[in-house]
């Protein structure tokens, strides 16, 4: 727990719902989600995927990859939602740009608090990184994959980075880049705010969850993003992993003008700051 949140104390709910849910911090929260089905399924006519991959036994295990002709690498882009919500249905369009930059793009979806634990949406994560890098992409689609996510998808995309893929039969390092927007990765604070009673998380368990203090596995290029206008325990939850895996060199930015939900268009708007990282990840 932050030095502010201990400051507060445990039981200023109000405080901790602020910084942590963006339904509450973000007024007009509910009518941007409300449009990114639309623009999802825009993409999805533009650029029919190769769709429902299955991963894994549960009906949420699984992905859709938008192929690029002639791809240089692979992005993977994992939805937020605070592991409760959204869907690939409703992310699609972040494919928009990769595509035209030559990329190929995985849409994860995962199963859902309170469905199962966090600590199953883990294994989620990584069994369909294993069935995408193993079954699925070409050698040159392999050759260069960055993970990206936001919010809780920014949690999971660094878990990528903290996970020993020699153990599911894969090389050391198969990830060359990984960008999370807005992630969360200090769990505790998360018992205080209304999205637990879906998390069903207590301290022992956030704790056990938490990426602070666990080591990273892959070396890779690195960032964390975080709106400019998100509240403060957003950007200190990126400042302290970053401070964390400090040996990585990660990148830390506010990206000007944005909020939680709004900082993710720029995935899809070729040159924007966040879609020159993921290139410059996968230019190498």
């Amino acid at each position: 727990m932050g030095e502010r949140e201990a400051e507060v104390g445990a039981l200023d709910a109000d405080w901790h719902e602020y910084q942590y849910n963006p339904r509450v911090a973000v007024p007009d929260a509910l009518a941007i989600m409300a449009g990114w089905p639309a623009r999802a399924e825009a993409t999805r006519r533009r650029h029919p995927p190769i769709a429902d991959i299955a991963y894994g036994p549960h009906p949420r295990e699984v992905m859709d990859l938008f192929r690029a002709p002639d791809a240089r690498g692979t992005v993977i882009f994992i939805h937020g939602g605070y592991w409760r919500a959204l869907s690939k249905l409703e992310t699609s369009w972040v494919a928009d740009a990769f595509l035209r930059q030559g990329l190929s793009v995985a849409v994860l979806n995962y199963p859902l608090c309170p469905d199962v634990t966090l600590a199953r949406i883990r294994d989620a994560a990584i069994a369909a990184f294993v069935k995408l890098y193993r079954d699925v992409l070409t050698p040159a689609e392999r050759r260069r994959i960055v993970v990206s996510g936001h919010s809780a998808g920014g949690y999971l995309a660094a878990l990528h980075l903290a996970t020993d893929w020699r153990a599911y039969g894969l090389p050391a390092e198969p990830i060359a880049g990984a960008l999370s927007i807005s992630g969360i990765f200090g769990l505790v604070p998360l018992i205080n705010t209304s999205m637990n009673e879906a998390l069903r998380l207590d301290e022992a368990e956030a704790a056990r969850l938490s990426l602070l203090g666990v080591p990273w596995r892959n070396r890779a290029r690195l960032a964390f993003a975080v709106g400019a206008l998100e509240p403060a325990a957003f950007h200190r939850q990126s400042e302290d992993m970053a401070q964390a895996w400090a040996d990585l060199s990660p990148r830390l930015l506010a990206v000007a003008d944005t909020h939680h939900l709004s900082v993710l268009d720029g995935l899809a708007v070729p040159g924007s700051v966040l879609n020159s990282l993921v290139i410059e990840m996968i230019d190498g």
